[in-house]
This record gives structure tokens, C-alpha cells and sequence, in this order.
């Protein structure tokens, strides 16, 4: 009985020896699982660190173009309302060219007949000047032949002066 108990616990001991590398090789299978779940776990980590960065550097950029879109639609405010007062000021500008038009060319009228009056007042001018030339051609010419007559008739005066003084000379010695 010794031998079957001996061979017994041999038995025992081989199971309990085929049991334990069993569980060895499952034991060392789980650490090997254990470990590449440890690893994965720290990669996740690393990588939900990495997320976090990432999701606080676009956090801070996001916040920056809400930033920026903010000024620029401020701006865009700014500038509309500029080129409204522009959009006026041009009209504003447009309506007074329309005016000084206007009054630049009731100017030009106004000069054209000034012109035209002025044209109409030199040709009178040189026909008063023409008839006055005329005129003074006449008067000239009267003068002329009035001063022939006086000269004629001073002459003629001289001549009946000369004829009455051998007259009187003559007369003379009757008195």
C-alpha cells in the first residue's frame, strides 16, 4: 500500500507539477497581458495628455479668432459707417459740382453775351470812329476852303486897299 500511496503522491505531484506550469504559463500570460495593458494605459495617457495640449492650444487659438473676429467686425462697423459718411460726403460733393455747373455755365452764358455786347460796342465804336474820321475829313476840308476864302478875301482886301490908296493918294492933294 506504501507503493500505490507512494505512487499516489507521485501522481498527485505530477498533476500538482502539470497544474503549476499551468498556471505559471497562464500567470505569465496574464503579466504579459497585465504589462501590455500598463503600456497601452500609458500611451492613452501620454496620448490624452497630448489631447489636453492640443485641446488648450486650440482652446487659446479659438479664443484669440473669436478675439480677432470681434475687432474685425467692430472694424467692419467702423468702416461701414466710414464709408457711409464717404458715400454722403460724395453725394454732397456731386449735388455742389452739380450747382457750380450750373452756375459756371449761366457765367458762360452771361461772358458770351458780354462778349457778344462787347463785339456789337467795337463795331459801333469803329463806325463812330469811321463817321467821325468822316467828319473831321469834312471839317477839314471846310476849314480848308474857308481859309482859301479868308485868304481869298484877304487877298481881295489887300487889292481894293492898294487900288484906294493911289485913290486916296490922289485925292489927297485936291483937299
Amino acid at each position: 500500500m506504501l507503493i500505490v500511496f507512494a505512487l499516489c503522491l507521485c501522481v498527485l505531484c505530477a498533476f500538482q507539477w502539470v497544474r503549476e506550469s499551468h498556471l505559471r504559463a497562464e500567470i505569465e500570460k496574464l503579466n504579459k497581458t497585465v504589462y501590455k495593458n500598463k503600456e497601452a494605459i500609458q500611451n492613452l495617457e501620454a496620448t490624452i495628455k497630448r489631447g489636453e495640449a492640443e485641446i488648450t492650444r486650440l482652446d487659446a487659438l479659438k479664443n484669440e479668432l473669436i478675439e480677432t473676429v470681434r475687432t474685425n467686425r467692430q472694424e467692419i462697423l467702423t468702416l461701414t459707417k466710414y464709408s457711409e459718411k464717404l458715400e454722403k460726403e460724395a453725394e454732397a460733393s456731386k449735388a455742389q459740382i452739380n450747382v457750380y455747373k450750373d452756375a459756371i455755365e449761366k457765367a458762360n452764358d452771361n461772358l458770351r453775351k458780354q462778349n457778344e455786347s462787347i463785339k456789337q460796342q467795337n463795331e459801333q465804336l469803329k463806325q463812330l470812329a469811321e463817321d467821325r474820321n468822316a467828319a473831321v475829313e469834312k471839317y477839314n476840308k471846310a476849314v480848308e476852303q474857308y481859309n482859301e476864302l479868308v485868304k481869298q478875301f484877304e487877298k481881295f482886301q489887300q487889292d481894293v486897299q492898294k487900288q484906294q490908296q493911289p485913290n486916296k493918294s490922289q485925292q489927297q492933294p485936291s483937299k
